[in-house]
């Protein structure tokens, strides 16, 4: 039996009762999460754009896009809901797969709605998607990043795919194809991080892989091969994008639920600057700090958060790849007091521009040491009158180790929503989510997304 035979075997057998409860909730939490983050793009030009674009040429009244309510294809549907989920920088993430419910939320959503799958559908297809990307991720994140690919693109793309045939309900064959011509469809560079002038792919490559994976599931349904060997055989995506694997690596599905190192984001930007953002706030909360006397700000931290170049560019070229930087939002965070997306609009006002060219950036020898079990920084900031302001942190919130509570989850949701409708239909949405092992079909939590149209009785 190959590799994706043992991930169909095992995706289809994973039933409810197999998962234990603090799996089960991370991933209510990851619906619910994506949800509001996909919210917050639909209020962004590009997310105005993607809804507009999915409408014109993918029409259909399969699934649902978030926000605006319209219906489209089960592409369209899963495209536009992709690009609004990542636009904001504010979706979950996993040490060793990066950002993987952008590319899976919006395919469950859709594929959910247009076959009538249940809530516990939808739980046990993200569970086994989760177990599927990280596990493979793992292995060919090192080689992936110096070719230039993104894991979105490329894994994200068959990560989704397992989850739509699972949340659809198909048998072994077609799910096995699904995922095979999904490995064919996988494409996404990371140039975009390098790019001065318009560039939208950071987030259309979420949109890539999401529809990428239903197009790959329709396929399959209609009778479509794809290669047995397409991720482990001699040509496949571990020669292809890796530098090959470790079968050992994949004996303990179903005992250790990857899902449990996902991590959630309190900030906008890069996930890698979020350990620098905490500890400029824990600064803060310590008193008020007068920007304009800081001569010198240290910031140590582990080496994967200073590479590649982009991650420390003082000036980057552009808003758009701001947030990637750790010295601008640090400079936002000491400036703004927090770092939601809308305060990187002041990435570039004169106070935040003078204060990241202040930040001297280093690699802290005891976190890097135990990387990626601490994620963590030292952050000391040197005042004119030699006084000095100090953080350390072993872990950025959000992390397992370092859990957002429920009260900052829903505050985070209702902050990405509160333009778009009130409290109480927020207050819906976390309550369907809480429950979604209940939810009969998940049309009652699509449809509730719509903020065009009043809150059902």
């Amino acid at each position: 039996m190959n590799l994706l035979e043992q991930f169909a075997d095992y995706t289809l057998s994973l039933q409810l009762d197999d998962i234990p409860p603090d799996a089960l909730d991370l991933a209510k939490w990851i619906v619910f999460d994506s949800i509001g983050t996909g919210l917050g793009g639909y209020q962004r030009d590009l997310g105005q754009k993607a809804a507009r674009y999915a409408s014109a040429a993918m029409p259909g009244e399969q699934a649902t896009m978030l926000g605006s309510g319209e219906r489209g294809s089960l592409e369209g549907a899963a495209f536009a809901n992709a690009v609004m989920i990542k636009i904001l920088g504010m979706d979950d993430s996993h040490r060793s797969a990066g950002h993987i419910a952008s590319q899976v939320v919006p395919v469950v959503l859709a594929v959910g709605e247009a076959y009538g799958s249940s809530g516990e559908d939808m739980l046990v297809a993200i569970i086994a998607a989760y177990d599927f990307s990280v596990r493979i991720g793992l292995q060919v994140r090192a080689a992936h990043r110096a070719r230039g690919n993104d894991l979105k693109g490329t894994l994200g793309a068959m990560t989704a795919a397992l989850a739509a045939a699972r949340c659809a309900g198909c048998d072994r064959e077609t799910l096995i194809n699904a995922v095979a011509l999904a490995a064919d469809l996988a494409s996404g560079t990371e140039q975009y991080v390098y790019e001065g002038g318009p560039c939208d792919t950071k987030d259309l490559i979420s949109g890539f892989a999401s529809r990428n994976a239903v197009f790959a599931l329709r396929l399959a349904e209609s009778g479509f091969f794809g290669a047995r060997g397409a991720l482990d055989g001699e040509y496949g995506y571990f020669s292809a994008f890796g530098d090959g694997f470790d079968p050992s690596a994949f004996d303990d599905l179903g005992q250790d639920f990857a899902i449990l190192g996902t991590a959630f984001k309190p900030h906008g930007g890069c996930r890698h600057t979020h350990q620098a953002i905490d500890a400029a706030q824990a600064i803060l909360q310590e008193g008020a700090l007068d920007t304009s006397a800081i001569e010198r700000i240290c910031l140590k931290t582990y080496g994967y958060a200073t590479r590649p170049s982009f991650r420390v560019d003082p000036n980057p070229p552009a808003r758009d790849v701001a947030g990637l930087s750790i010295r601008v939002s640090t400079a936002v965070a000491l400036t703004q007091g927090s770092a939601w997306p809308h305060d990187f609009s002041t990435w570039d006002d004169p106070e935040a521009r003078h204060l990241r060219n202040l930040i001297d950036v280093g690699i802290d020898e005891e976190i890097e040491a135990s990387y990626p079990d601490r994620n963590g920084c030292r952050l000391e900031i040197t005042l004119a009158d030699g006084l000095t302001r100090q953080a350390y942190l072993p872990n950025m919130k959000g992390e397992p180790e370092f859990r957002m509570t429920v009260d900052e989850m829903r505050r985070k949701f209702a902050v990405l929503t509160r333009d778009l409708f009130d409290d109480a239909r927020a207050d819906r949405i976390y309550d369907i989510c809480s429950e979604l092992e209940r939810l009969a079909d998940i049309s009652a939590l699509t449809q509730i997304c719509n903020a065009r149209e009043a809150l059902p009785v």
